[in-house]
C-alpha cells in the first residue's frame, strides 16, 4: 500500500488533478472532502473521457464532474485476499484503503500486491501467491457488459 498518496477536492480543476498525477507519477488520485473522508477518485482515464466528451480545457472542468463516486475500497486490516476479491468483484486495479471513520489511509493497487508476490516468492508459506495475483487480474480484465450506443444514425 502507498500511504503518501495524493488528494484533490471536488471543486478542484482537471487540470490540477492532471498536474499531481504527472508529478506523482501516478494514474490515480482519491477524492476527499474537507475532514479527509473519500469521496470519490479519479483516473487518468476519466480526465481523458471527460476532456473529449466536452472537448474543454481541463482549466475549466471540476473533478467533481469527472470523478467516480462509485468508492470501492478496503479498510486496513483487511487481508490481501479480501482486497484482490473487491479488485476482481468490481474491476479495479487500486482499492482506496480507510481508516474506521471512512477517512483515506492510502491506496493499495494490483502492482503493489504483484510486486509483494515476487518478494515473497521465496517464501515457505507467502501471504500473496502469484496465482491469486493472475486470477485477480484475470477478473479485472475480464470484458465490461457492452451497451448498445445510440449514434443517431438509425437503425434496424
Amino acid at each position: 500500500m502507498i500511504r503518501d498518496v495524493g488528494t484533490i477536492r471536488p471543486e478542484d480543476r482537471l487540470s490540477y488533478a492532471a498536474e499531481m498525477m504527472e508529478v506523482r507519477d501516478c494514474g490515480c488520485i482519491a477524492v476527499v472532502d474537507a475532514d479527509g473522508h473519500i469521496v470519490g477518485v479519479i483516473t487518468d482515464r476519466d480526465v481523458c473521457l471527460k476532456a473529449h466528451r466536452t472537448d474543454a480545457p481541463l482549466s475549466k472542468l471540476d473533478v467533481r464532474g469527472a470523478m467516480s463516486e462509485r468508492v470501492h475500497a478496503c479498510h486496513a486490516d483487511d487481508s490481501i485476499e479480501k482486497a484482490e476479491n473487491v479488485m476482481g468483484q468490481h474491476q479495479v486495479r487500486r482499492l482506496p484503503v480507510v481508516d474506521a471513520e471512512g477517512r483515506l489511509c492510502g491506496i493499495l493497487s494490483l502492482d503493489d500486491i504483484a510486486r509483494e508476490a515476487c518478494r515473497e516468492e521465496d517464501w515457505i508459506a507467502p501471504p500473496v501467491s502469484a496465482e491469486a495475483v493472475g486470477r485477480t487480474l484475470g477478473q479485472i480484465g475480464r470484458p465490461h457488459l457492452i451497451v448498445d450506443v445510440d449514434t443517431g444514425g438509425g437503425g434496424s
